[in-house]
């Protein structure tokens, strides 16, 4: 019987102390960021704004903390070639740095990169383009 209420208030009590399980909700101190991104990355700005409704911050032009997207890049390397010269496998990298600023005061920059393999057959272009676009896509939501 005491064992039973042991374990019954021990949550009580872990809650007490300020102890949260991984991934409990907590109340998140920015609102609204403006968002500054170079144009003709819709991907990369789509997986982003995403993230941010996510996370409950609206996307505001007036709003004191803006993210400034710069150096955004784009690798596609071969990394493995067939017997008759044709590329079967490539990795792709993506990357892009945000810098964060308060109030127009610099509070911090870092850059986010990942990385992707899509096998590729010469013969099928339309389909390992689109494998490929996909790929990109997901790199832009795993960067966000």
């Amino acid at each position: 019987m005491k064992r039973r209420l042991l374990l019954a208030t021990l949550p009580f009590a872990l809650a007490a102390c300020g102890f949260h399980l991984k991934g409990a909700q907590q109340a998140n101190h920015v609102h609204s960021i403006h968002l500054d991104l170079p144009g003709g990355n819709d991907e990369l700005a789509d997986a982003i704004r995403a993230a941010l409704r996510q996370q409950g911050i609206v996307e505001s032009a007036e709003a004191a903390v803006r993210v400034t997207i710069s150096d955004i890049d784009h690798q596609r390397v071969r990394t493995t070639t067939g017997s008759t010269g044709d590329t079967q496998e490539i990795e792709l990298f993506d990357s892009f740095r945000a810098t964060i600023s308060e109030n127009g005061e610099t509070r911090g920059s870092q850059t986010f990169t990942a990385r992707s393999n899509v096998l590729y057959r010469s013969n099928a272009y339309l389909g390992s383009r689109a494998e490929e676009a996909e790929a990109h896509q997901q790199l832009a939501r795993d960067n966000a």
